[in-house]
Formats: C-alpha cells, structure tokens, sequence
C-alpha cells in the first residue's frame, strides 16, 4: 500500500514495526509508537506527510541529514536510530522518549516558574552546543513541544532528526514553527547559523515565562511579525521576570543576529548568570549537569496528573497492606 493513499488514521505500511498508537501529527510529519521486532524495542516513528515526500529534493535533505543526526549521541537529545523507507513511506526511527513536553506542561500551568524555564534553557543550550561543535548541526524548530522532561527531570531536544546543517543551497520552502523562527529563518535565508536557534531559544522563554508566543495572527502574519516588529518586553506580560532574565531575553530576541550572543557558550553564560539571580536560582543549584532541578522532576508538583494518581494508589494500597498486617499481629 502507497503512503498517499493510506488512511490518515491507519498506521504507516512499514514492515518490521507494530504500530500501537498515533502520538501526534503536524504539518511535516506524524509519530507513532511502534514496537520494532528486529532489534526487539519500544521506539517513536516519524513519518513524512505526503506533500514533503513528493519533493525529491526535500526527501533527499532529510534522508541524509538524519542518517548524520542519528551520530549524535547525548543524554539531552532523543537518539535517532535509524531512517528508511518502505512503500512509499519516508520515516526515521527514534527513542521514544518517557515524560511530557514542556508546551503540555505549560498548558497545565499557564505559565513556568523562572528558576524551572532557566534550567531548562540551559539544559537545551548545552545540547545544541555540543550538536553546533560536533557535526554543525543547526535545529531550526527549538519550541516548547519539542523539548522533553522525562521521569528523572532530565530535558530531551526531540527532531534532530528533521535539523539542519549550516549550508547555502537554496531551499523550496522554511523549516520551523512560524512562531519561534528567527527574522532570518522567517526570510528563508539558507545560511543559518546557531545564532538562528539561540533566537528560537529566547522565543521559548518568551512562551513559558509569559503563556503567550511572541505575536499571535496567520502563519504569515506571524512570519511578518518576526521579520519586522522588535519583540515585545517580556516585563510587560509578567512583572515578576527578573531583570537579569529579561535582559537575556531581549538579547537573544535581538533582530539582527550580531547583536544576539553569537555562540553557544556566550548564550550559556548569560543563561547561567540569569540563574545565579535571586530571581532565577536553580532549585538544585546544579549547572551544566544536563539535568533539572527537582523541581522539574516527575516526582514534583509539576508532573502530569497521572503521575499523582498512581501516587495515590500506591500510598492508598501501603496504607491497606499495613493495616491488614497490624490486624493480623
């Protein structure tokens, strides 16, 4: 069975998986959790839409890319394994990553505590940096869905499988979310560079500190937006950011890139010196471990409701184990 004419429900016609269920579907690309037999593993199946695989040249790009992408090996990025494609199907294969992703978190809370978005940033930072100095890697879609918090409060970048190198071929379309595009990537400019994504960066900051994007309209109005009006004070939509923290912001916002930080290093010093700030310290203290603080973790008042349900039910099934127990004695 041909992609394009599979059901937009039915799972993808690729051998070798058993597909349980539809985790989510965009503009790009839909995700399954499947269960791959050969190695025998649980993982994620990204799947390219029909109207990117009828593009050979696209095809071409991701098929290469994420093959490189797949060599990226580190604790805050969601490991690709494997790409391929089967029955007119272009897919990658990834760890599926436990947890929940920061714009799901943030739609339960409205906004994110300061000290909680910072560590976060500063998880992202070092995992882009070390994709930026290691391959070249540029991720061109920095957003809060596509950053993971698992079980042990430790942040994943997710679709570095769709990144992409710093080149200059010209391109037939943008990659990105029109609302975390840097002005030159909302311009189609090929040249990116690690700058692009310290601006998509600070777009996430934005979102989580405030619970507002950066402009609101169309997707070309937004795209308008990025390429022409200065970003709106971060203070204006939530007093209570620090001034260290909307400096940073401002800066990593800035319209032209060589007034943003102009590496990963400089963007992670200013990210850590935010978090030094009465306002923004890390409930751990910790920096630079690739983990965040506690109160991130899966075990606190941020994690998922159904994180505290199981909770309930193993104290409310203790609590009938003891008593049975002290009836017995």
């Amino acid at each position: 069975m041909d992609a394009r004419n599979a059901s937009a429900s039915a799972p993808p016609p690729i051998k070798g998986f058993t597909f349980i269920r539809c985790l989510g579907r965009g503009g790009m690309a839909s995700v399954w959790e499947a269960r791959q037999h050969d190695p025998e593993r649980t993982v994620a199946v990204k799947v390219l839409n029909e109207d990117i695989t009828s593009r050979p040249k696209e095809v071409d790009a991701f098929y290469s890319e994420a093959k490189t992408a797949g060599s990226l090996v580190h604790p805050n990025i969601v490991s690709v394994f494997e790409v391929g494609y089967q029955s007119g199907c272009y897919y990658y294969v990834m760890e599926l990553a436990a947890g929940y992703d920061t714009g799901k978190w943030l739609a339960r809370k409205g906004r994110l505590a300061e000290a909680d978005v910072l560590t976060v940033a500063e998880s992202v930072g070092v995992a882009l940096e070390f994709a930026s100095k290691t391959l070249g890697v540029i991720h061109c879609d920095i957003k809060p869905a596509n950053i993971m918090v698992d079980g042990d409060g430790m942040v994943r970048i997710t679709d570095m499988g769709l990144a992409r190198f710093r080149r200059t071929a010209d391109n037939e379309y943008i990659n990105g979310t029109p609302a975390y595009m840097s002005p030159e990537q909302a311009s189609g400019a090929t040249a990116l560079d690690e700058r692009s994504d310290i601006y998509s960066l600070g777009a996430t900051i934005y979102h989580l500190l405030t619970g507002k994007e950066l402009f609101s309209g169309t997707d070309d109005e937004v795209m308008e937006c990025q390429r022409t009006k200065p970003a709106p004070d971060i203070r204006a939509a939530n007093p209570a950011v620090s001034e260290a923290c909307a400096r940073l912001v401002a800066r990593f916002l800035a319209k032209s890139p060589a007034d943003r930080p102009q590496t990963w290093a400089e963007a992670l010093a200013m990210i850590r010196a935010a978090l030094a700030n009465p306002g923004g310290r890390s409930v751990s203290g910790q920096k630079g471990q690739g983990r965040v603080a506690p109160a991130l973790s899966a075990a606190s008042s941020t994690a998922p409701a159904s994180f505290w349900l199981y909770t309930a039910l193993a104290a409310a099934l203790a609590f009938a184990i003891a008593f049975a127990i002290a009836r017995f004695w």
